[in-house]
């Protein structure tokens, strides 16, 4: 079983089936922003099986998948400085959900490498 300084395996599990797939590298990642940010990080999604991905409508191929990705609640002031960290620590896919309910928003992170379904760097809002 993965030992994750700060993160347990049952916050980064699939809600929907229980599997838990993290990558390693993308896990360090995670780890060297929540140093810097100096603050607990609650994640409300991290690995996902494909067939969960598409009930909750993620993306098709989405980083989430890979377990290279974590959603991470977050507003305001702390949204802000979580991103800057973030693209300090390498991280390339920066999803940004800001409006609405504050305990809805979040801001998504990911390492994927650039490529044609993943261009990287990319920062991006959701509706």
């Amino acid at each position: 079983m993965p030992s994750w300084i700060y993160f347990s395996r049952k916050e980064m599990e699939c809600k929907g089936t229980g599997e838990c797939d993290m990558n390693e590298g993308f896990m360090s990642k995670l780890i060297k922003v929540r140093e810097k940010y100096n603050k607990p990080m609650i994640i409300t999604s991290g690995f996902r099986h494909p067939a969960h991905n598409m009930v909750v409508g993620g993306a098709r191929n989405s980083p989430h998948t890979q377990g290279r990705a974590a959603d991470i609640h977050v507003v305001g002031k702390d949204a802000y400085r979580l991103i800057r960290i973030a693209i300090e620590a390498g991280m390339t896919g920066i999803g940004v959900s800001q409006r609405g309910q504050h305990e809805k928003r979040f801001i998504h992170l990911d390492d994927m490498d650039n490529s044609g379904e993943h261009p990287r760097p990319w920062v991006w809002s959701y509706k």
